[in-house]
């Protein structure tokens, strides 16, 4: 990323034939986003999170791109852990209400 002064970082994980990809990148408020400030004080970091999944020899699907703005001060590592951490309490919510009370049936 050509002139990019955030932080960056990269996770990649192999699990059940499935490969999955996620860039994850901060930034602390540049001009661009003080008027955000205004809609959510004490707003101090931007993030994104751009996602790749590929089954087996498939072609990798188009990219999922997330973001994120957050009152911490984050680091992209932090950034792509409390992301992490979201999407396994919403999965494990929707599996709950699928399986568990047998929402869907």
């Amino acid at each position: 990323m050509v002139n990019f002064e955030g932080d960056a970082y990269v996770t990649d994980e192999k699990n059940r034939g499935r490969q999955a990809t996620c860039y994850h990148i901060v930034s602390d408020l540049t001009e661009e986003f003080h008027e955000l400030r205004y809609e959510w004080p004490g707003l101090k970091t931007v993030g994104m999170v751009m996602s790749f999944r590929q089954e087996g020899d498939e072609t990798p699907e188009m990219p999922m791109i997330c973001y994120y703005i957050s009152s911490a001060e984050l680091s992209a590592k932090k950034l792509a852990e409390a992301a992490r951490q979201h999407w396994f309490v919403e999965n494990k919510l929707h599996w709950s209400l699928d399986v568990a009370l047998r929402e869907d049936a």
